[in-house]
Formats: structure tokens, C-alpha cells, sequence
């Protein structure tokens, strides 16, 4: 103890210091398993996982909607009596067949009060409004034409 007195207080405080680790290191027993591991003379590089590559998945295109055109319906009537059908708007044109009375038509357009329809066996051609039985407002939606 006298010895530990004699040294100046700086020394004491190490003193103690280098006691204590002395005392430290010979209760752990191997001091080199207490150290970490040494480095190896090459250096080994850590691994790394595995990468599968990702094969992209393709961008789905935006498929535009379809556009709803209204399918228009055909303008009909039917033939009042029977009468010829001509090749124009007009007694002056020539007949082109004939439509008994009740047949179904579908009318194209009109040019006055002559009005150019389809009938039975896809005739076409010009007929009077006197000899059709046309409802008022479909005879109004028939489109003008000329001749």
C-alpha cells in the first residue's frame, strides 16, 4: 500500500486503471477469444442475394369504348290504292312498276309532295303522297331531294 501512496496522484489514477483491466482480462479466461476476429490477408467480398430479373409485365392499353351511332329507322308507309311508281317526281317520268294498295314502304325522300320509296321486291321509285297513307310527322322527317 506505502507504494501505491508514493506514486504521484496522475500515476494513481492510471495505476488503478491498468489493475483493473489486468484483473478484467484474467477472469474472461481466453483473451483471444474476447477479440474480434482478425482480417484475412485477401479480402473476401459479402454475398449477395440472388436477383431474378422481372420480366415487365406490358402496359395495358386503354381500349377506347365504341361510339353508340343511333342505327336510323326507316321512315314507312303504305300505299293507300294502287298505283304506279315512277322513275321520277312527276307524271311527266315514266312508270316503273306498280304497288297494290296495303303494301308496306319504306320512303326515302320527298320533292314536293312526291315522295321516292322502296317496296315489295326492292322496287324503287317516285309515288303522289294522294295514293300513300303517311302519318303527318313522318311525312315531315322525310328528307328533301331533288330529282
Amino acid at each position: 500500500m506505502r507504494l501505491l501512496f508514493a506514486l504521484r496522484p496522475g500515476r494513481l489514477l492510471g495505476t488503478f486503471l491498468l489493475t483493473g483491466l489486468l484483473l478484467f482480462a484474467s477472469s474472461c479466461g481466453d483473451l483471444a477469444a474476447a477479440l474480434p476476429e482478425r482480417p484475412t490477408p485477401v479480402p473476401t467480398l459479402a454475398r449477395l442475394p440472388s436477383v431474378t430479373p422481372v420480366t415487365p409485365s406490358p402496359t395495358p392499353s386503354v381500349t377506347p369504348l365504341p361510339t353508340l351511332t343511333p342505327t336510323p329507322v326507316p321512315l314507312r308507309g303504305t300505299v293507300a290504292v294502287t298505283a304506279n311508281v315512277r322513275s321520277g317526281p312527276g307524271t311527266g317520268f315514266t312508270p316503273v312498276g306498280v304497288f297494290d294498295a296495303g303494301a308496306p314502304l319504306i320512303l326515302v325522300s320527298r320533292n314536293g309532295d312526291w315522295f321516292e320509296v322502296i317496296g315489295p321486291g326492292q322496287l324503287r321509285g317516285w309515288m303522289f303522297l294522294q295514293v300513300l297513307e303517311i302519318d303527318p310527322t313522318t311525312a315531315a322527317a322525310v328528307p328533301e331531294s331533288d330529282p
